[in-house]
């Protein structure tokens, strides 16, 4: 750290800045991620205190990298490719249970599909940690991992300071052969 310091003295010198002004560069640099940490806090606290709530964060971006998070985590030879139609049913299910404010249990459907749920606070909406949520269950981690998995959708959605969160894949049978071809 004190190289650096040094190497920016130098620099300050050389473009005109005297030492002791040098001295106060460097106070203020320091100074500033404490300013700013400040400033956000200041900013937050008028918007709540003026009635303006904090925007949900865009959840189809949420989406995108839950979907990107859960293929990097099965890695490259066990990707899952999206669908169009369980990207709109797990949707439509995040936002039911946003809007009953509850999860429900999964509803019933066909053999071939493997349904993951769950709410988290608002602001752990984002991919990591709802991925991360996943792997913590064993029994989720087993359904996400499965090789077996061959499409996905994912919905998500918000009531309040909870986000609710759907994935849904598509599982090939067990008895079914791949191509060899």
């Amino acid at each position: 750290m004190e190289a650096l310091a040094a190497q920016a003295r130098t620099l300050l010198e050389r473009w005109g800045v005297a030492p002791t002004h040098a001295s106060f560069v460097e106070s203020i640099a320091k100074a500033i991620p404490i300013l700013s940490i400040l400033l956000t806090l200041i900013v937050t606290l008028n918007g709540i205190s003026s009635g303006n709530v904090p925007k949900s964060p865009e959840l189809s971006q949420v989406r995108t990298d839950v979907f990107n998070k859960i293929n990097n985590v099965r890695g490259t030879a066990n990707e899952v490719q999206l669908d169009l139609e369980l990207n709109e049913a797990a949707q439509t299910l995040a936002q039911k249970n946003a809007d009953s404010n509850s999860s429900e249990n999964t509803p019933e459907r066909e053999d071939n599909l493997e349904i993951l749920q769950q709410y988290l606070p608002y602001s752990d909406a984002n991919a990591e940690t709802i991925v991360n949520r996943f792997l913590d269950s064993p029994e989720h981690a087993g359904r996400l991992l499965e090789k077996r998995n061959e499409t996905i959708g994912v919905g998500v959605a918000y009531n309040g300071n909870r986000v609710w969160v759907v994935v849904e894949f598509t599982v090939a049978p067990a008895d079914s052969v791949e191509s060899t071809e």
